[in-house]
């Protein structure tokens, strides 16, 4: 009898997302390596477009000092602490959202320390009834 080992096994593939590309890539990817480029480029440039101001503010050397600062006294995300779970901080965010009110965007009193998935949630909450409204 003769077993496969899983090494050998090769991952599923489908075609790049790219219209009329007919390259197999790994399930887990979504362009090929010649049209990775172009789609990257395209999300940069309707971001950029959509929400510039924003994405562009937290790469500034003010909002890296201040949100390197703030994870060290705050080491802990705060929606895990009130539910007495302990879990690292990987996000500060705006309490008040910047689009909201751009002046708190460098405020101490405006931000908390988040776990990627309290983040996700509150983001998911804000979205939705921004687009509500």
């Amino acid at each position: 009898m003769r077993t496969t080992s899983i090494s050998t096994m090769s991952s599923p593939k489908h075609y790049c997302f790219h219209a009329g590309c007919r390259t197999l890539v790994d399930y887990s990817v979504k362009y090929c390596s010649k049209h990775k480029h172009e789609y990257n480029k395209q999300v940069y440039h309707d971001r950029m477009e959509n929400e510039g101001k924003y994405q562009q503010f937290y790469k500034t050397t003010a909002w890296k000092k201040l949100s390197k600062s703030f994870r060290e006294v705050n080491p802990v995300c705060v929606k895990c602490y009130e539910r007495g779970v302990i879990r690292k901080v990987e996000i500060v965010d705006h309490i008040t959202p910047i689009r909201d009110d751009w002046s708190k965007r460098l405020d101490w009193h405006n931000l908390q320390s988040l776990c990627l998935n309290c983040h996700n949630i509150k983001t998911k909450v804000e979205t939705e009834s921004r687009n509500k409204e």
